[in-house]
């Protein structure tokens, strides 16, 4: 199974021109349906502790944010929520439901592979769908833990090797999923096949190479996704 970019597929400016184009479906592609109970369930597997309940406040970075969906569902739940995306289409959605919402969260432009915070900034950094799309897969990983404070977690959704549009059919047939939620996720495995799936020891190798440490790998979705998270190891 191909675990790397499709040599000469989805470069780095055609993925900013689409993501720039294409920003209101997107947007609207990751409000309901599959993707989105997928995110949900995401967020209750990294087993956050309760914002302000004896914690204090936490901080969470969400990396590659989107329109902000996820972003906002931890706000809502109290915690301090910073997000970076480096189409400015989609943070003008972003910032504009979360507007809407009256949810309080920071938004800023930025590459994911260089991002605009001090070390140990966060207590929590996240990414939903991102880094399998990346360019720059070390860079970005090297990022997420430089931003996060020692025991701190860093943690993602991305596609298993598994993922292909073949078995996306199959898996919406057999959970009778609509034809538009169909069209969503075979979208998504299309997008998975010309860029990244990770089979477990290539993704256990940059997760390492990245320092983190304690890894948990869970396969989601019919095994066609990845939950992973690790923890960020003391500094000298």
């Amino acid at each position: 199974m191909v675990t790397t970019p499709v040599r000469g597929w989805l470069r780095d400016p055609i993925k900013r021109l689409l993501f720039e184009v294409g920003a209101g479906y997107y947007a609207r592609k990751l409000a309901t349906g599959p993707e989105a109970d997928l995110r949900r369930e995401f967020l209750q597997s990294l087993q956050l502790p309760v914002s302000g309940n004896g914690h204090g406040t936490i901080s969470v970075l969400d990396v590659g944010c989107g329109p902000g969906h996820v972003a906002r569902a931890l706000a809502r739940c109290g915690y301090d929520v910073t997000a970076v995306d480096r189409s400015r289409s989609l943070l003008r959605i972003a910032r504009r439901l979360a507007t809407r919402e009256r949810t309080s969260v920071r938004f800023h432009l930025s590459p994911v592979e260089k991002l605009p915070f001090p070390d140990s900034s966060f207590d929590y950094c996240y990414a939903t769908g991102v880094v399998y799309w990346v360019e720059h897969l070390a860079a970005t990983l090297s990022e997420m833990v430089r931003v996060t404070r020692p025991s701190g977690l860093v943690a993602s959704l991305d596609p298993h090797a598994s993922m292909s549009v073949t078995k996306i059919v199959a898996y919406a047939r057999e959970k009778r999923l609509s034809a538009r939620d169909t069209r969503k996720l075979i979208a998504w495995a299309t997008s998975a096949q010309c860029n990244r799936r990770f089979e477990e020891g290539h993704l256990r190798r940059v997760l390492t190479d990245a320092g983190l440490q304690s890894l948990t790998l869970e396969q989601r979705f019919g095994g066609m996704v990845w939950f992973w998270k690790g923890t960020v190891p003391s500094r000298a």
